[in-house]
């Protein structure tokens, strides 16, 4: 079974890529839903939350504040390297249950969709790493419209996350996506991503 990450800054547009990845039939593991989880209500990273931040970072419904924790973690690197230590951690402990679970089903290939997948120096588990890249403007302009946050905050977002040009020099496979989405499905499927391990057909 190959295993093949998909990585990239914030409003990249990896979400794109997994659907289109997913019309094909493929499954596709979202580490960022398996966070999201495991920081909602009842979810088994709230504890430690609890414990290292505090209940102001807790709504009343038991659930992470997400817009708390946000502007906290990237204006203070040190807090961020806490919460990832019990989220990012438990996440990708998952990731492996999962792909034993996956190989033994007897799938041909799964996608994993990991934006922290360099700051985490996990890359070398996988058989081929994706990258998916877009411009600043084209980036900061995606993160508004879908998030409602400010560029200030999007700064700050984009430099706590690794550089763009060293994940493309690590990279296997480079997916840029600043034009429409028949460019990038044209892009996800040609010669160089899915029909090049022979997914396709």
């Amino acid at each position: 079974m190959l295993n093949i990450a998909i990585t990239g800054g914030i409003g990249s547009g990896k979400t794109c890529v997994t659907e289109i990845i997913r019309s094909h039939g493929f499954t596709v593991i979202d580490a960022d839903a398996m966070s999201r989880e495991m920081t909602s209500s009842g979810g088994k990273a709230m504890p430690y939350i609890r414990e290292k931040f505090g209940p102001e970072y807790i709504l009343e419904d038991g659930s992470l504040d997400r817009a708390r924790m946000r502007d906290l973690v990237f204006r203070d690197p040190a807090k961020k390297a806490l919460l990832e230590e019990g989220t990012t951690r438990a996440v990708l402990e998952d990731i492996e249950a999962i792909k034993k679970d996956r190989e033994r089903a007897g799938e041909k290939a799964v996608f994993y969709d990991i934006p922290l997948l360099f700051e985490t120096g996990t890359e070398g588990d996988y058989d081929a790493v994706w990258v998916v890249t877009a411009d600043y403007r084209t980036r900061a302009a995606r993160i508004m419209e879908r998030d409602g946050i400010d560029e200030g905050m999007i700064d700050l977002i984009m430099g706590s996350q690794e550089n763009e040009e060293s994940g493309k020099a690590k990279a296997d496979l480079v997916i840029c996506n600043n034009g429409t989405m028949d460019e990038l499905e044209q892009a996800v499927e040609n010669e160089n991503a899915l029909s090049s391990y022979g997914l396709l057909g």
